[in-house]
């Protein structure tokens, strides 16, 4: 379902925030920079909740990959 799902990529980006952090400290990032990749990481989970878009239009026809692109961005431009 739906919710398993995002439960899953929620599980799936808290362990990737735990890595990233542990990497940041294993380098010696200054206070600032490691700011900036924790803002990056919140950033990219609340524009897509963990799902890769990419992924999923790589998955599809090229045709139907371009109705998709095309209604998306339409949808853009009328707002």
């Amino acid at each position: 379902t739906y919710l398993q799902s995002t439960t899953v990529r929620l599980e799936e980006w808290r362990i990737k925030r735990t890595d990233t952090e542990e990497w940041m400290r294993h380098r010696q990032l200054p206070p600032d920079l490691k700011q900036c990749v924790r803002k990056y990481d919140q950033y990219k989970w609340v524009a897509t909740r963990g799902v890769d878009e990419e992924a999923i239009l790589r998955g599809l026809p090229v045709d139907l990959r371009r109705d998709i692109k095309r209604h998306l961005c339409l949808d853009l431009v009328r707002r």
